[in-house]
């Protein structure tokens, strides 16, 4: 199953062209096209750890331990910047992909 959304199809190739392995979710119903697509891919080794904090130390540790970028998947507004104290700490690549908050129409 992939998303519908062409910004997650883009997205998500392009992690895999960048041969990210890893991808650390922290679930939300707005990001839930790159959870769909990130968690049905043969290519990525998925995680889900809700607490946006803990989320971003554990992608740390992975990309410290392995030498590789991890990315980082969560949803809008406060989420994001609870990944803060990972991110200023980081020596090693993470890469963030938060989810737009929606439009008001």
């Amino acid at each position: 199953m992939y998303p519908k959304k062409e910004l997650a199809q883009i997205i998500i190739a392009a992690c895999r062209q960048f041969e990210i392995q890893t991808v650390v979710i922290s679930p939300g119903s707005r990001n839930a096209p790159l959870t769909i697509g990130f968690s049905n891919h043969k290519d990525f080794e998925t995680l889900s750890i809700v607490d946006e904090r803990c989320a971003a130390f554990f992608a740390l540790g992975i990309a410290q331990q392995t030498l590789k970028p991890v990315a980082l998947v969560c949803t809008s507004g406060s989420a994001l910047l609870n990944y803060y104290p990972a991110i200023a700490e980081a020596y090693y690549s993470c890469l963030l992909y938060t989810s737009p908050s929606p439009r008001d129409s």
